[in-house]
């Protein structure tokens, strides 16, 4: 990632197994990070592969711009997940923050993180894009699990995928339920692991679920993903397939997530 040992950047980081994983391969290849945690907790993971480590709350955007600028950063990366239902919370936002929800058209995943880059990038940085970073977590098609779907599931499959990049591109969401051709749930302000179990607990299990990008999906922010928490969910609810977009979704700590795949038979597989 960095042969010669020189580079430092940024990483803004909310929840998630990602920024941990990318902040540990960072060190390892010569990065030298300064991080900021939305909280403590997310703070102490980075801690251990960090230069410096800040703990500042998502809605004090000025503290943080102030913070990386008295740093020396320029290059940054934003990884991990935030509670959108945050934005009805106010009290936690500075003035910054404020104006910058008053300003936007809309409260969209898209158009909040676009004009979250949009607002940095006035401030002289950059923002990365963490294909280029992450490029190994981006599983390839093809069956990653050894247990194989059913016609049936694959089936569910070809009938959902196209479905679920609709309601990603109309920033819906980005995971989609399916079980006999049905849309049993599809993701919205709760996030992946909650769609997941609801929708499997209405399907009483044996359902599929599928996870995809936006067709013009903007890998400086908000890359979608799944993990092993993703896989415990799909386990819980009694659900048997888990399909990505190839090249386009993550699936952090592969290794593990696999293995409680395998354990749960539980299909994984790249489409």
């Amino acid at each position: 990632m960095n042969p010669d040992g020189s580079r430092r950047i940024g990483l803004i980081a909310g929840v998630g197994g990602i920024p941990p994983y990318f902040a540990e391969k960072a060190r390892a290849s010569g990065i030298r990070l300064v991080s900021v945690g939305f909280t403590e907790e997310i703070a102490a993971r980075l801690a251990p592969f960090s230069e410096k480590c800040h703990t500042i709350g998502l809605g004090r955007a000025a503290r943080i711009i102030d913070t990386l600028k008295e740093e020396g950063i320029s290059d940054l990366v934003i990884l991990g997940k935030v509670d959108k239902r945050v934005i009805f919370r106010p009290q936690m936002f500075d003035l910054r923050s404020l104006k910058f929800l008053r300003d936007i058209k809309n409260k969209e995943d898209k158009t909040l993180l676009v004009g979250v880059i949009k607002e940095l990038e006035k401030e002289g940085f950059k923002v990365l894009d963490q294909r280029e970073l992450l490029g190994e977590v981006y599983p390839a098609k093809g069956l990653l699990s050894r247990r194989e779907p059913s016609p049936g599931e694959m089936e569910d499959i070809g009938f959902g995928l196209p479905i679920a990049k609709k309601m990603a591109d109309l920033e819906i969401g980005q995971t989609l339920v399916v079980k006999h051709k049905t849309v049993i749930a599809v993701e919205a302000v709760e996030g992946t692991d909650q769609a997941i179990r609801r929708g499997a607990a209405l399907a009483h299990g044996g359902c599929v679920v599928i996870k995809v990008s936006r067709t013009s999906q903007d890998y400086r922010y908000d890359s979608p993903g799944a993990g092993p928490d993703t896989i415990e969910s799909l386990a819980a609810g009694g659900a048997k397939v888990l399909a990505i977009e190839a090249g386009r979704v993550m699936l952090v700590d592969q290794a593990e997530a696999i293995r409680r795949a395998d354990e749960s038979g539980i299909s994984v597989l790249a489409i």
